[in-house]
C-alpha cells in the first residue's frame, strides 16, 4: 500500500511541477507573440513612413519635370528608383512604367563622375542621343508626370 501512495505523490508532484513548467512556457510564449505583434506594428509604421516619403519625393521630381528643372531623363532615373519604393496602385504602377522604360533606355549613358570625364564630343553625342531618346517617350514621360502629381500621399 505505501508504495501505491509513493507512486500516487510522485506522480502529483511530477504532475504538478509539469503543469508549472507549461504554465510559465505559455506564458513565455505569449510574451513572444506580444513581442512580434509589437515589431510587426513597427514595422508597418516604418513601412508606411516610408511610403509617403517616396511618394512625396516623386511628386516633387514630376513638379521639377514639368516645370522643365530636370531632364526627362534625369526625372525617369530617380522616378524608376523610387517606384520600387511605393506600394504602388495599378494606375500608379502603369505610370511607372514609361519612367522605368526611359531609364533603361537612357541607362548607358554615363552619369556624375563618369559623365565629367567623357570628352566634349563625347558628351555631345552623348547629349543628341539621349535627347533623340528622349524625344521618343515626351509625350508619355509629360502625361505620366502630370498623374503623378496627383498621388494620394497616404
Amino acid at each position: 500500500m505505501d508504495s501505491i501512495v509513493l507512486a500516487t505523490s510522485l506522480a502529483s508532484v511530477l504532475v504538478v511541477g509539469l503543469a508549472l513548467y507549461a504554465g510559465y512556457l505559455f506564458l513565455q510564449l505569449r510574451v513572444q507573440a506580444s513581442r512580434v505583434s509589437e515589431a510587426q506594428a513597427e514595422l508597418n509604421v516604418e513601412l508606411h513612413g516610408k511610403n509617403l516619403e517616396a511618394r512625396q519625393s516623386i511628386q516633387i521630381i514630376a513638379r521639377a519635370l514639368l516645370q522643365k528643372d530636370l531632364t526627362d531623363t534625369e526625372a525617369a532615373m530617380r522616378i524608376a528608383y523610387l517606384a520600387q519604393q511605393v506600394s504602388a496602385t495599378e494606375d500608379e504602377a502603369e505610370q511607372f512604367t514609361v519612367f522605368q522604360q526611359l531609364a533603361e533606355a537612357t541607362s548607358h549613358i554615363p552619369i556624375l563622375e563618369d559623365w565629367q570625364m567623357l570628352e566634349k564630343s563625347e558628351k555631345r553625342r552623348l547629349n543628341k542621343e539621349r535627347a533623340a531618346i528622349e524625344l521618343t517617350y515626351a509625350e508619355f514621360i509629360q502625361a505620366g508626370a502630370e498623374r503623378l502629381i496627383k498621388i494620394k500621399l497616404n
